[in-house]
């Protein structure tokens, strides 16, 4: 990784868990763009958070407490390792405290548990998308991928692609049509997700552009609030508890 990010470091140690040596890590809890305008890219590229055990040279992605901040873009992210564990609701609560009278509406700040969410925010806001939509998606693949006997640790949003018309329908794409009459549209965009198993098997699969909006639409009739320039933490267990809810109506 880059050695002249500035900001906030902190130096902590790790051990290797091929060679078991213990070496430091430098972490940077600071990624703001206005500083350091190659930010995004090393974030990106999954770099920022990247280690390399000076011994036997192994490659591993380790989290740690850090803010992304970029102006230009409105967005705000804080990572905080697990806030999408029990307690991320107090580390939430405590964010938000802190912010009193640095609100900005024109800011949308976003909590994530792990580099791989953070990573999607930023994709899903350069897109223009609505990440609580994106969220949606994520248990009907899952739920997909549990009926075929998988068992999922996660899913984070990667991109969107529109196939060639031409084309055989993409087989790990999860299709819907809009009626019961009306064949699947396979030449629009696919929404493209890596689905990590438990067993650290990444699955590249997707949804096309009539999921998505039935999952824009569930967000509508939801009335989830704009926002507000707060923090807020929207995941996949916020999505799962989203259509839980919209079944029992």
């Amino acid at each position: 990784m880059a050695e002249n990010i500035p900001g906030l470091i902190r130096y902590n140690r790790s051990q290797c868990m091929q060679c078991k040596i213990i070496s430091e890590v430098k972490e940077y809890h600071g990624l703001d763009l206005t500083k350091c305008p190659e930010g995004k890219e090393l974030l990106l590229k999954g770099e920022f958070f990247q280690w390399r055990c000076p011994q036997c040279g192994l490659e591993a992605d380790i989290s740690w407490p850090c803010w992304y901040f970029d102006p230009a873009a409105g967005l705000g992210v804080a990572l905080v390792p697990d806030m999408d564990s029990s307690e991320g609701e107090d580390a939430l609560r405590t964010m938000n405290r802190n912010l009193d009278g640095l609100v900005r509406p024109d800011m949308m700040r976003r909590a994530v548990g792990n580099f791989y969410a953070m990573q999607e925010v930023v994709r899903v806001r350069d897109l223009g998308l609505d990440d609580r939509a994106v969220q949606l998606v994520k248990p009907l693949i899952i739920g997909q991928l549990q009926s075929q006997g998988e068992v999922v640790w996660n899913g984070f949003f990667q991109g969107v692609s529109t196939p060639d018309p031409a084309e055989e329908p993409l087989h790990a794409v999860l299709y819907a049509s809009i009626g019961p009459d009306k064949a699947p549209e396979y030449g629009r965009p696919i929404y493209w997700y890596d689905i990590h198993l438990t067993n650290r098997t990444v699955v590249h699969t997707g949804v096309n552009e009539v999921v998505f909006q039935m999952c824009q639409r569930m967000l509508d009739q939801m009335g989830v609030p704009a926002d507000d320039g707060r923090f807020h933490l929207y995941d996949l267990n916020w999505a799962i508890s989203c259509h839980n809810q919209m079944q029992q109506q």
